[in-house]
């Protein structure tokens, strides 16, 4: 009977522990450029109320904390002490989150933008992870491995996470936006300076809004950075009513909607499948810094973009 339940607990354990692993993978993914990491900040760290530095710490000590606890259970390392209950913690509190967005259709970010996944689905996910834990606990009997070792194995995770994703003074640092080869407009280097680049639909009433509040606080902000729109060519006849509506004709360019064959030029395929009107991104020498898209829980809001602005 022990032996049969020394198995279960192996594959119980290889299963959480392979979970955490690709939880922290996925938040990495894509690795070139940083674009994971900037994308999990951007779009559910600094959404959530973290400012763009303490986003940028949080994402790699999370992520790191990730792999530890991934890599321990793999090797059965101090179980029932700490790494247990450690997990157990932060599940609950990645639930507690996931319970403020039920309702939500957007990606949780849970798994980064590698699998997306709805806060329900997470949840059902956190759920049964949290099961699998409990029962662990209650059937683990010792503690294997040292604990200064675990802190060692801790403390070089996030040495590396940090050493390998960098996070300081992104705005500083010009790099290439993934948008560059697709931005048409000889006064607007998407890469220079700061930038705003939007994604709409010329018919629609949420996409009208966000321009329109984009122009009210390029009014009220000396400094504003420059507008450029990518506009998709279904509703081409309804641009000059959109920018009657908006106040001013803002920078703008016109994209086919799809066009099927092998190479990425269509606008829905630019934006991102996973991503939704009204798009709208903040730039600093190509970095993107904030990234807006769609009517939940990630749509625009002038307030906290000007709170951004403001503050740098």
């Amino acid at each position: 009977m022990k032996k049969y339940q020394n198995k279960i607990l192996l594959v119980l354990r290889l299963f959480v522990g392979c979970l955490f692993l690709f939880s922290a993978y996925a938040k990495l993914h894509p690795m070139e450029m940083m674009k994971g990491i900037t994308t999990f900040e951007t779009n559910h760290l600094i959404p959530m109320g973290f400012s763009e530095i303490s986003a940028a710490y949080f994402s790699r000590f999370i992520i790191g904390v990730e792999f530890f606890i991934g890599i321990t259970l793999l090797f059965n390392y101090y179980l029932k002490r700490l790494i247990i209950p450690l997990s157990i913690i932060i599940i609950t509190a990645f639930s507690i989150h996931l319970f403020t967005q039920i309702g939500s259709s957007e990606n949780c970010g849970c798994n980064g933008e590698l699998l997306p996944m709805k806060p329900w689905e997470a949840l059902i996910k956190n759920a049964i992870t949290f099961i699998i834990l409990i029962f662990m606990y209650k059937k683990s009997d010792r503690n294997r491995g040292s604990f200064s070792n675990v802190i060692i194995l801790f403390l070089t995770i996030t040495t590396i996470m940090f050493a390998i994703f960098p996070s300081s003074s992104r705005s500083e640092n010009k790099i290439m936006s993934s948008f560059t080869s697709y931005v048409k407009s000889d006064d607007f280097d998407i890469n220079e300076g700061r930038k705003i680049l939007c994604f709409f639909d010329a018919d629609c009433d949420h996409c009208q809004e966000a321009a329109k509040g984009l122009f009210q606080l390029s009014t009220e902000i000396e400094t504003f950075p420059k507008i450029h729109i990518i506009f998709t060519d279904l509703n081409t006849d309804k641009i000059p009513d959109f920018f009657n509506f908006v106040g001013k004709e803002l920078s703008y360019q016109v994209i086919e909607n799809y066009i099927e064959d092998d190479e990425i030029n269509s606008y829905i395929e630019i934006l991102g499948y996973n991503y939704s009107n009204p798009a709208v991104i903040y730039l600093e020498n190509g970095n993107q810094m904030r990234f807006y898209d769609g009517t939940g829980n990630n749509e625009f809001n002038a307030e906290e973009l000007r709170k951004i602005l403001e503050n740098e």
